[in-house]
């Protein structure tokens, strides 16, 4: 059976802001092309089915796990003026879910850009980004907009909630080493638990923000002038603020202290929390190999490699 459209998305990584987005501060993510989803769309008799990781069936009798995806499905077709019926949609992925890796946001990119392909109707960033916000309101109710804006528009993003997103001219001759800790990130107790020691000890807690955003300023900065040793001392700096505000655990601490005891020039979780990822930086491949080496006897469950110089500022991967 032949396809007759086809999306393709990127994982993302966030460098600096977790958190901290939340209260209009400022972010730093990256387009990660090392995890991705795909969804292709097949001509099909009757109801439109779905064949996921999740669920496999009629759409409408899908689960509350992937209602996200139904909605943002059924409202896409309506926008194109199609019929809600017809179609097969499979999803197949590589990218690890609720690790903090944007999975949510990326399968929501995938699926809008198969739609639009399969009708051959023109898909402008600003529209992709609208389609995947919808999904993304139901997925995590307040989302920051970080996930759908960094894997919808594919570039380094500088982002902050109420003033929007800028691409940052990237100059960096450094690799990160993704680890996955093999268990799933709890964004939402992490993101709960913030808020409430926000609302019960505001002196304590605002502070730790506030430099968490002037943290994303300065590394916006490092960025573009290749400074890799000031970026991995704001990464690790960024991670002991993090874990005062309870968002690290024992593992993700157990694969800092690894990555920086194994030369890594900064490391950090990345994402949620509480579980999930963390990255460490490094100048070299044979650095990056060595670190990863030791996150996984460590325990990590898998390692990537992310060169940040092949990280283009027009999006042009």
């Amino acid at each position: 059976m032949e396809d007759i459209g086809y999306g393709l998305a990127n994982g993302k990584i966030i460098l600096m802001g977790e958190h901290s987005v939340v209260y209009g501060k400022p972010a730093i993510a990256l387009p990660f092309d090392k995890v991705q989803i795909e969804s292709r769309i097949y001509k099909s008799e009757g109801p439109i089915t779905i064949d996921c990781l999740y669920y496999k069936g009629a759409l409408e009798e899908a689960s509350d796990v992937i209602e996200g995806i139904r909605q943002l499905i059924q409202f896409v077709l309506t926008y194109l003026n199609q019929p809600v019926n017809g179609l097969h949609i499979k999803i197949d992925s590589n990218l690890p879910a609720q690790r903090g890796l944007g999975s949510s946001a990326a399968v929501s990119v995938a699926v809008v850009r198969s739609i639009f392909d399969a009708f051959k109707v023109p898909l402008s960033d600003e529209l992709l980004h609208y389609f995947v916000g919808i999904a993304e309101q139901i997925h995590h109710t307040n989302p920051s907009g970080l996930d759908a804006t960094t894997i919808s528009s594919n570039r380094a993003i500088f982002f902050q909630k109420e003033k929007g997103k800028s691409p940052i001219p990237m100059q960096m001759d450094a690799i990160l080493v993704v680890a996955d800790t093999g268990r799933v990130g709890q964004t939402k107790q992490a993101v709960d638990e913030v808020r409430q020691l926000w609302s019960d000890n505001p002196t304590i807690v605002n502070p730790i923000l506030d430099r968490l955003g002037a943290l994303t300023e300065e590394v916006r900065g490092f960025l573009k002038n290749n400074e890799v040793i000031r970026l991995g001392l704001a990464m690790t700096e960024a991670h002991t603020l993090l874990k005062k505000i309870n968002v690290s655990d024992e593992g993700l601490e157990f694969l800092v202290e690894t990555a920086l005891k194994n030369g890594a020039l900064g490391a950090k979780l990345t994402g949620g929390g509480k579980g999930g990822c963390m990255i460490a930086l490094t100048k070299s491949k044979e650095e990056a190999i060595h670190i990863s080496k030791a996150l996984l006897n460590a325990g990590a469950h898998h390692t990537w490699f992310y060169d940040l110089g092949e990280i283009i500022d027009e999006g042009n991967r």
